[in-house]
């Protein structure tokens, strides 16, 4: 048997004992595995012993371990980035802070179009805005252009919108960074000076947790702020704009097939 059946033989009986199941991680921790045109070095081949393919208890089944990965490709952006908060429920307030806190330097908000409906409905048949909400009798449409006048006077253009908007961002080369607070039980408390309207604290920890799941259906990766990482609402924006900043030197990689 050739030292290439071998490591075969190998990965389908690790296969057969193991259920493998699939969690998107976040810009920290997730591994992307993109096509190279390389091979496994001949070291690898080399170290397989005929005898580690019939003992399941051997150093090498032990070690190792199949990580389901995604086709990617790799994007980078000289121009900075513009930035969605997750929830978008902290949006409102992250950027407000942000700005009042010493960073209009690096950040500024997106202001956007407010259209009548007539207004609205011509142009969404024409190019769909990136986003949009309805305000009394007109709407506030966010266009290409808004988050590029922003970006080119060397800012980050701060975004109040959905997560929903991040593959139309994509498909127009616009490389958003996605920021994650994690909220829990534990930390919930810390955020009650800020203006947030919500039924409850239990609520919005629901709320917090069904946008994880959102997030794991975008084709790109975002920054998630763990609980333990802000000891307060202050605290929170100076870890959000560090962050930022580390994620704007980062490549981005995007899941085509989701787009």
């Amino acid at each position: 048997m050739s030292r290439a059946s071998i490591f075969l033989t190998q990965i389908l009986q690790f296969v057969s004992r193991v259920d493998i199941k699939y969690k998107r991680m976040n810009s920290s921790e997730r591994v992307r595995i993109i096509n190279s045109g390389s091979t496994l070095p001949r070291q690898g081949f080399e170290a397989l012993r005929p005898e580690d393919t019939v003992d399941p208890d051997s150093e090498l089944s032990r070690s190792l371990n199949l990580i389901p990965y995604s086709p990617v490709t790799p994007q980078r952006t000289q121009r900075r980035r513009p930035v969605l908060f997750s929830p978008s429920a902290l949006a409102k307030t992250i950027i407000q802070k942000i700005l009042n806190m010493g960073g209009a330097m690096d950040f500024n908000i997106c202001k956007p179009d407010t259209l009548s409906k007539d207004e609205f409905h011509l142009k969404q048949n024409v190019e769909p805005f990136i986003h949009y909400k309805e305000k009394h009798a007109t709407f506030e449409c966010i266009t290409r252009e808004n988050i590029e006048a922003v970006a080119s006077k060397g800012k980050h253009c701060l975004l109040e919108a959905e997560l929903s908007c991040v593959k139309d961002l994509l498909r127009r080369e616009i490389y958003p960074i996605i920021i994650y607070v994690k909220i829990c039980e534990k930390n919930v408390k810390k955020l009650r000076k800020l203006p947030l309207r919500v039924e409850s604290e239990e609520e919005f920890v629901k709320l917090c947790r069904a946008k994880l799941k959102e997030l794991e259906g975008i084709p790109c990766l975002y920054a998630s702020l763990e609980p333990e990482a802000w000891a307060g609402t202050d605290d929170l924006i100076k870890v959000i704009k560090d962050r930022i900043l580390e994620e704007q030197k980062k490549t981005v990689w995007v899941e085509q097939d989701l787009l």
